[in-house]
């Protein structure tokens, strides 16, 4: 997927340039948004730029809540948006790569990636088709997202200098809130017994929290690439390093299936605890439908479901 354009994606590439025509007579139509848009690919950038940007922007996102942005495929009317918006903000690192090959080029103007600079902090994929490329997940650190929102400040202020006191006053308001969130975080995961900080989840999401918060990966089915099914060989991988680790608690991830980890107790028994939140905020109403509350609830019930084990 990352490599070439899928034919839908393909599809979507030819259809830009009729969009290109007619994007000025569709902006027009409808309800038109004040003022300077910007456009993240995921809830989580939607999220963080908005608590920066304030009132002063409409942030939209591409990806909608649930939904994979690993493998999801644009649509006619995210072409809509990406030709109204004034920045279009990407997590990159593979995670999103579908938006560089789509639109690089045509809008690369537009463009900003919300990782640029946090090199030094890169975690890399362990093994499977993207072994030794950066692991994307870095907004799982908490002070890493700090970083995040420090770019995201940065890029606003340059955009629209006028404004951009303002847009420090909303970014350090933020990371106080980000920093509370962060000092929460280590306070409730050290309740858990060091011998059962083990995350066993579907996809290998959670590298950058387990760095950041005293956690081992313990197993998982999905390394980073979340539109190739795990094989066979993956599952009794899977279920010898449970065993190894002495694990009976495994998460679920709220956008992938439920089957291989339900494949994964009747092999090495155990159960499946809470759902977690890794590439998506929850839906409107969650608890979830924010990063702060996103992370709250991940921990709630990690450690909710690895003080009860087995």
């Amino acid at each position: 997927m990352y490599e070439r354009l899928s034919p839908a994606l393909l599809a979507l590439s030819v259809l830009m340039l009729g969009l290109s025509l007619v994007a000025p007579l569709l902006a027009g139509e409808g309800e038109r948004p004040s003022g300077r848009m910007l456009l993240a690919t995921t809830t989580v950038l939607w999220d963080l730029a908005r608590n920066v940007a304030g009132d002063l922007w409409t942030v939209e996102y591409l990806v909608e809540p649930g939904h994979n942005p690993h493998s999801y495929e644009p649509t006619p009317q995210d072409m809509v948006k990406a030709q109204k918006a004034t920045l279009i903000l990407y997590n990159g690192l593979n995670l999103d790569a579908w938006v560089v090959k789509l639109l690089s080029g045509r809008m690369s103007s537009k463009m900003v990636r919300a990782t640029e600079g946090l090199e030094p902090y890169l975690l890399t994929v362990p093994d499977g088709p993207y072994a030794g490329r950066e692991d994307p997940h870095l907004w799982m650190d908490v002070k890493l997202v700090v970083k995040y929102v420090e770019r995201i400040r940065d890029v606003l202020s340059e955009l629209d200098p006028e404004n951009a006191a303002h847009y420090a006053a909303n970014a350090d308001e933020y990371i106080q809130r980000l920093k509370m969130l962060d000092e929460w975080i280590r306070s409730e995961t050290s309740k858990i017994p060091v011998e059962r900080r083990v995350l066993v989840t579907q996809e290998n999401a959670f590298q950058y929290f387990a760095r950041a918060y005293g956690f081992k990966v313990g197993a998982y089915f999905y390394s980073i690439a979340t539109e190739i099914e795990p094989t066979a060989q993956d599952l009794v991988y899977a279920v010898s390093r449970i065993k190894e680790l002495g694990v009976c608690v495994y998460f679920v991830e709220t956008t992938l299936s439920r089957r291989a980890m339900e494949t994964l107790i009747r092999e090495a028994g155990g159960r499946i605890g809470s759902s977690l939140y890794a590439d998506s905020l929850g839906p409107f109403g969650s608890g979830a439908d924010s990063y702060i509350g996103m992370m709250r609830h991940n921990v709630e019930r990690i450690v909710e479901e690895l003080l009860r084990w087995c």
